[in-house]
């Protein structure tokens, strides 16, 4: 009954001619069973591989490599049934048509392994955090973290799509070419949006400050409370929180005065004209001896020059590095500096200057 069967197929399907001897199936049926094995071991073996090697890898080698053993295995599956299918002893095999459908079959399934396994290494992005990590909190970490991996996926997405969409013969360049205007359309009308999301990225990624420091941006300056994807939030001396765009934070010249081991103070003493330079010598001395010997400034940051002779005063400029970078305790060492240096110039016999004004009366 069967043979009667096959022989009605095969007359009235020519092409798909069934007679053939069972021998010639061996070579399918070993290429098939390959097909199921092969990917078995090669993945037993990738991953074996991978945790003995996890030590002495870069972190972004093993990602990737990690990521594409399962896409890798399932490639070389599906080319061991092609090629299993290509060797039937059947006559259909060997037509153009069904040798089409084979091949554009065959090339969707590589491309939807590349993208898994490119959609399986989007914890790469994260290592693009990892030396910013001592600068953020962990919220923001984990927040910008994911904000990437997202844009990661975004893109494989499009990129796997448009290479099936090609591979389908569907003309992708007008396709990209109306994308493209309608994310020129979409960028124009968001540009405010676009600009602060760039620039919340770029200060994440250079982190010219984290939250906590204490940071000076123009004409703002105070510490830093939140980063997010549209602005920063710092909160002054004055204790008022300012929230500032990132895409002005970005275009500002940022001074971060954590990152700095010292704090420079620079001030003027005015003393009176008729201060002998024997004083003035002795003044500028005593006054380097004295602010050396703090241990709140820094060594051999200290100068007392005579600077200038101003219209009521003859002018020292002090310059003196402070190691206190904090500004609550650099104001508190200023404070106890001032007294010591007011003792000082008391106990050098010196007088400080002001401005005063004499007027001659004519005599009547």
């Amino acid at each position: 009954m069967w043979y009667n069967q096959r022989r009605n197929l095969c007359a009235r399907y020519p092409m798909f001619d069934f007679s053939f001897d069972l021998g010639t199936l061996v070579p399918s049926l070993l290429l098939a069973l390959l097909a199921v094995v092969l990917p078995m071991l090669f993945r037993r073996i990738a991953d074996g591989f991978l945790r003995r090697t996890k030590s002495h890898m870069a972190s972004w080698l093993h990602i990737l490599l990690e990521s594409y053993v399962f896409p890798l295995a399932m490639i070389l599956r599906v080319f061991l049934f092609l090629l299993a299918i290509s060797m039937l002893p059947l006559v259909f095999v060997t037509d153009a048509k069904f040798q089409n459908v084979l091949d554009v079959g065959s090339d969707l399934l590589v491309i939807f392994f590349l993208g898994l396994g490119s959609w399986r290494a989007a914890p790469v992005s994260r290592l693009l955090l990892h030396s910013a990590e001592n600068r953020l909190d962990l919220q923001t970490h984990q927040t910008m973290g994911h904000f990437f991996e997202n844009i990661f996926h975004a893109l494989v997405v499009v990129f796997t799509g448009i290479a099936a969409l090609d591979r389908l013969g569907v003309p992708v360049s007008g396709l990209l070419t109306g994308a493209g205007v309608a994310g020129l359309a979409v960028s124009l009308a968001a540009q405010s949006t676009l600009s602060n999301l760039i620039a919340g990225i770029t200060l994440v990624l250079e982190h010219p400050f984290g939250i906590g420091d204490y940071v000076v941006f123009g004409d703002y300056e105070g510490t830093v409370e939140d980063i997010s994807f549209r602005s920063t939030r710092i909160r002054t001396p004055d204790n008022v929180v300012i929230t500032i765009e990132n895409s002005k934070v970005a275009a500002e010249y940022i001074q971060n005065c954590d990152c700095r081991t010292s704090r420079l103070w620079s001030f003027t003493i005015g003393l009176t004209y008729d201060t002998p330079r024997e004083k003035l010598e002795r003044l500028t001395t005593d006054l380097t001896g004295l602010l050396l010997a703090q241990p709140d400034v820094k060594e051999n940051g200290v100068s007392v020059t005579l600077d200038k002779f101003n219209d009521y005063s003859i002018d020292l400029l002090c310059r003196v590095y402070i190691t206190k970078t904090s500004l609550r305790d650099y104001l508190q060492v200023k404070n106890r500096l001032n007294l010591l240096i007011l003792d000082k110039v008391r106990a050098d016999d010196c007088e400080f200057a002001f401005p005063t004004t004499t007027l001659d009366m004519p005599k009547s």
